[in-house]
């Protein structure tokens, strides 16, 4: 199996790079493209699915991502590694351990392809993980912002054609809300956005 990849991004798609390492060019689905740059040198953890037909690779830069999309794959039956990835790129590692702490429904629906069926499966087979294996995580970074207003706030940005990553930085770093309302923290991640 094919663990790590280290080597340079030669092309990126929309949804994926080919880094060659070695003289061999691998093409590696990853959670967003746009963090990476053509000509740079990456190492990623990668997750290697064999089909009858083909094989994938899914890269991930962080480790929490690769622990999360692992667990996803190997303990919720009928998520692939398609539909686990479709997560990620929905909301951060980190704000899914948090929604399946919380049994958040609705911050699971709000990835393409997961309806609420899937989403409560997810809740259920990953809660008990989750309290062994995130528990420092959870209590470390719980977001400081409610999940229907964090919903917002991302949904805004995202119409602003902002980039996950992106949006999870700038949301990051908001701090306490302080009775912020929504339209506030908006114009403040826009503030932090505009500083990079």
């Amino acid at each position: 199996m094919i663990a790590l990849i280290r080597g340079n991004v030669y092309r990126k798609t929309d949804s994926a790079l080919v880094v060659v390492a070695g003289d061999i060019g691998y093409e590696v689905r990853v959670i967003d493209t746009s963090v990476f740059e053509v000509g740079e040198d990456v190492e990623l953890q990668t997750y290697h699915v064999v089909k009858e037909d083909r094989q994938e690779l899914y890269g991930f830069a962080n480790g929490l991502e690769y622990q999360v999309f692992a667990d996803l794959v190997e303990h919720v039956p009928g998520v692939g590694a398609k539909t686990a990835l479709n997560l990620l790129r929905a909301t951060t590692a980190a704000r899914l351990v948090e929604a399946v702490r919380e049994q958040n429904v609705a911050l699971l629906t709000s990835a393409p392809g997961i309806g609420k069926k899937n989403a409560e499966r997810i809740l259920i087979e990953l809660r008990p993980i989750v309290n062994r294996k995130y528990a420092e995580l959870v209590a470390t970074e719980a977001p400081l912002l409610e999940p229907s207003i964090l919903a917002d706030v991302e949904m805004a940005l995202r119409s602003l054609g902002y980039s996950q990553r992106e949006i999870s930085g700038a949301v990051s770093q908001l701090g306490d809300p302080a009775d912020r309302g929504a339209e506030e923290l908006v114009r403040d991640a826009l503030q932090l956005l505009s500083e990079k």
